[in-house]
């Protein structure tokens, strides 16, 4: 029998192997990106505060610490482009060749959710994506909502 989680616990079946995520139904985090990506939100240009948010993700997903970014992974693609999109300047974003790079360029590559692995989105996940998300100045952006939502909805799956 299951325990009811709350906001901030490590729900036992989320922190498990993705088959655990995928045999009960829950939301991954690689899921809640791409989900990003697919929404209306996908087409802003990737700023630092999205980059900080999608590495604190990719290092839930993956179990990494310290804030080490994999190289070739999301992390590293979102910093890129938030560093490309911050020399760019304002009069140079538009048209073809001065296209911004988005948060779909970054996260919706189906690649992308497959690197983040299949691990369910707990909690703990959104927070520090959250905190990540506003020490970079971003408050809660579209990446910290899509795993809040992802949470609630994995809470909802548990009860």
């Amino acid at each position: 029998m299951r325990q009811a989680s709350r906001p901030g616990d490590v729900n036992p079946a989320a922190a498990g192997q993705g088959e655990e995520a995928a045999a009960t139904g829950q939301v991954t985090i690689g899921q809640a990106l791409r989900a990003v990506a697919l929404s209306p939100a996908g087409d802003r240009p990737v700023d630092r505060a999205d980059a900080a948010a999608v590495q604190a993700a990719e290092a839930s997903a993956t179990g990494q610490g310290g804030g080490a970014v994999i190289p070739g992974g999301v992390a590293a693609a979102a910093q890129r482009a938030a560093e490309t999109n911050a020399r760019r300047p304002p009069e140079a974003r538009g048209g073809e060749h001065g296209k911004a790079v988005t948060l779909r360029d970054v996260l919706g590559d189906a690649s992308a959710a497959a690197v983040l692995g299949d691990r369910a989105v707990t909690w703990v996940d959104a927070e520090r994506v959250a905190a990540a998300s506003g020490r970079e100045g971003g408050g809660m952006g579209e990446v910290a909502d899509a795993l809040a939502a992802a949470a609630q909805m994995n809470e909802g799956s548990t009860l």
